[in-house]
């Protein structure tokens, strides 16, 4: 049986290489970015996302989001503006577009490093780390999928999907090497990831350039971040709704306040959901669907990268733009702010620098492990067999920052009523 491609100029085979050599079956009939997406999909990193925070602490309801639904929903929203670029852009047809599967794989993969208790627990644990490196969501997510998704017997062979180098770079929202080396200690990649960055993108230049702040992206990576801010923006307000922390006199209070220039069909809509006389799935899909037709592509011929993933750019119209960043700031102050949230999250970072600081005790010598909480015997070869302290520690926060909310909290209560 014969398997035929659409043939898709748009990607040239430096595009589709793969980190470590990709064992293809005969009769595959998907393309490199549909074996990306399937793998990343069927892995356990994917299926933790369950468990773990996006806002609300996992445990407190049954219908909010987790990282996992929030990363279906990145998904979906980035294929659909795939979709709408493809189809309203006159230089694309049907030999020459984006993607969708690579863009759908990108943004599947964006948060798999992203560790129990959401942005708070993603920032403790940056600083108990910090004398090893520290740790960062998308650095995390990079180390996944190069070194840890599909790993046979730990310690044993190095991991990873052998993922294409278009995947990889639109992962790399930030492509700055060491923690040292950023604004405020912030976004950053570990040191021992520079190889990785290299292979992504061989000419010294652009390491250069991206340690020196420039952002280098692909339009893929672009999407994707789009994308991202479009779902939780929505889906956290609401989220926020449901759970019946948004009130009525602080969001008319918001709008008076910062709702200059926004949309008043949309300050209206907004307040007609709180006295319950519009729907905010309505709402949601408005701005969703309001957002993508805000965006095109332009083209740039004389890109720095000489690949169509970075001699097309997405621009998106500054007025939408502005409704976004109006959503996100009426969330983060009304919703992330809120008592509903906080607490709950403060108790969680507890138990996750609990259990960090366990595990470190441990690995280090400096406390006798607990039989009824040991590591596996997989990871403890491993880290017995890592060449020195700093890499030891990065397996101790590779275990702590994969666990989901539950079996951290599970974990935590073996250790306290011993």
């Amino acid at each position: 049986m014969t398997i035929r491609f659409p043939l898709n100029h748009f990607y040239t085979a430096w595009d589709m290489e793969t980190l470590g050599e990709r064992t293809i079956s005969e009769g595959e009939y998907r393309n490199a970015f549909e074996i990306d997406r399937d793998r990343v999909i069927h892995s356990t990193a994917f299926r933790r996302l369950q468990g773990k925070t996006q806002v609300y602490v996992t445990g407190q309801n049954d219908q909010y989001r987790t990282r996992l639904t929030h990363s279906i929903e990145v998904a979906q929203i980035g294929r659909s503006i795939v979709n709408f670029l493809n189809r309203s852009n006159e230089q694309m047809n049907e030999r020459f577009f984006i993607d969708p599967a690579l863009v759908e794989a990108i943004c599947l993969s964006h948060d798999l490093g992203n560790p129990p208790i959401g942005h708070q627990g993603e920032s403790r644990l940056n600083e108990l780390m910090d004398p090893w490196g520290g740790f960062e969501g998308n650095a995390q997510s990079l180390r996944i999928l190069t070194n840890i998704i599909r790993g046979e017997s730990v310690g044993m062979r190095r991991g990873g999907l052998t993922p294409t180098r278009a995947l990889v770079d639109g992962i790399l929202k930030y492509k700055v090497v060491g923690k040292e080396n950023t604004p405020r200690r912030a976004k950053f990649l570990y040191s021992d990831q520079a190889g990785v960055v290299k292979w992504v993108h061989p000419d010294p230049e652009i390491m250069t350039r991206c340690q020196s702040g420039d952002r280098v992206r692909s339009v893929e990576c672009d999407i994707m971040d789009l994308a991202d801010d479009i779902a939780y923006t929505t889906s956290d307000l609401f989220d926020g709704y449901k759970q019946r922390v948004l009130h009525l006199a602080d969001v008319e209070a918001f709008i008076a306040e910062h709702g200059a220039g926004i949309d008043e069909k949309l300050s209206r809509k907004l307040i007609a959901v709180l006295n319950n006389d519009y729907s905010m799935e309505r709402l949601v899909a408005t701005l969703i669907g309001r957002w993508i037709h805000g965006m095109r592509l332009s083209y740039e011929d004389a890109a720095t990268i000489d690949s169509n993933r970075y001699k097309f750019r997405l621009v998106f119209e500054k007025a939408l733009r502005d409704e976004l960043l109006f959503f996100k700031a009426l969330n983060f102050r009304l919703i992330y702010q809120s008592t509903y949230v906080k607490e709950p999250e403060a108790k969680g970072v507890k138990i996750l620098e609990a259990l960090f600081c366990y595990f470190r005790d441990v690995v280090l010598g400096e406390q006798t492990p607990v039989d009824a909480v040991r590591l596996s015997p997989g990871r403890q070869q491993a880290i017995d067999q890592a060449p020195n302290e700093a890499a030891r520690m990065r397996l101790v926060c590779d275990h702590v920052s994969g666990m989901t909310d539950s079996y951290a909290i599970g974990l935590w209560k073996k250790l306290t009523n011993l």
